[in-house]
């Protein structure tokens, strides 16, 4: 029987080293500035100071950014799910970009590795090293969920992601991130700013379109690194040890990522959400940028390999 899924790779040599201050010192400004807005912001709607132009802003703005990532970090930069034109693959990388969650190829090379080592030694974030007791299963889903950004593994680039290394507009993309944080804060302002033709337009601009709405896109993928982990359904197999999980109250904040399970059973498809009311709009996304014949090669779900994946799974629980 062909295997469907690569068998994991052998534990990793190199271990983690603690990054220098002054990088943890950034991961702290990017992590826990916004959400020092959105504690502001429930100050704001507590005071009913929240107007419909900066929620609107803040929902576009989520929109474009969540589907960057889902759609253009991680099921085409990392996965190859599917090819794009050049136009369509810078724009779906710089709308990732504006998110807050590091360049793409840093982002790629980490996901790689998550990949290769779920949920033993060498995941970059998984929930379940840290022990079994009560102690230690809080202090793994801390880990997973925030903390391994304080300490990530070392990138190592040139063995993760040299396919991306050696397309020059992902690299300047990737170089460009500390502006296309800038950008993520000061475009919500200006929109704010040009619809109400106030200062407190652009203020509410940039707290709910700019820091709340990058507070919650971070949740929703620390989500995917650390619930999607712990909680959730297995209908498919995945490899020996490997916890991901199906959470479907994600769905509407990941665009599709919360389906997870499926996800590592089968890494490179372009659709995670496969059964019936399983919201996956990265999946409809690439579908229409598919007819419109802005990208290609785009890896499907065939219902043979989904219904084996099954079978194997209840074979071996049966067993």
């Amino acid at each position: 029987m062909t295997t469907i899924v690569a068998e994991r790779a052998a534990a990793p040599v190199v271990a983690a080293t603690r990054p220098p201050l002054a990088r943890q010192a950034i991961t702290a400004l990017l992590v826990f500035g916004p959400l020092a807005g959105a504690v502001l912001a429930a100050v704001a709607l507590f005071r009913e100071e929240a107007s419909a132009a900066d929620l609107i802003i803040a929902a576009v703005l989520y929109v474009v950014t969540g589907h960057g990532l889902s759609a253009g970090y991680h099921r085409m930069c990392t996965h190859r799910a599917f090819r794009a034109r050049r136009v369509v693959r810078i724009a779906l990388v710089l709308a990732g970009s504006l998110a807050f969650e590091g360049g793409v190829l840093g982002w790629s090379a980490s996901h790689r590795r998550h990949h290769a080592y779920t949920d033993v030694e060498g995941d970059p974030h998984s929930p379940h090293l840290s022990g079994s007791t009560a102690r230690g299963q809080l202090r793994g889903a801390l880990h997973a969920h925030v903390g391994w950004l304080f300490r990530p593994p070392p990138e190592e680039r040139a063995r993760w992601i040299p396919d991306l290394l050696a397309d020059p507009d992902l690299v300047v993309l990737d170089r460009l991130f500390p502006l296309w944080c800038a950008v993520s804060l000061a475009l919500p302002a200006l929109l704010g700013f040009a619809v109400t033709g106030s200062v407190r337009g652009m203020l509410g601009g940039f707290l709910w379109g700019g820091l709340v709405r990058v507070f919650i896109l971070q949740q929703a993928t620390f989500a995917v690194n650390s619930a999607c982990h712990l909680w959730g359904r297995q209908p498919f197999r995945t490899r020996r040890g490997d916890e991901a999980r199906n959470l479907a109250l994600l769905a509407l904040f990941a665009f599709g990522d919360n389906w997870h399970n499926l996800h590592h059973a089968l890494p490179r498809l372009a659709r995670h959400g496969v059964d019936r009311h399983q919201w996956d709009s990265t999946a409809r996304l690439i579908s229409i940028l598919e007819r419109l014949s802005l990208v290609s090669e785009v890896r499907w779900p065939e219902r043979e390999l989904l219904e084996s994946r099954r079978r194997e799974l209840q074979t071996e629980t049966v067993s």
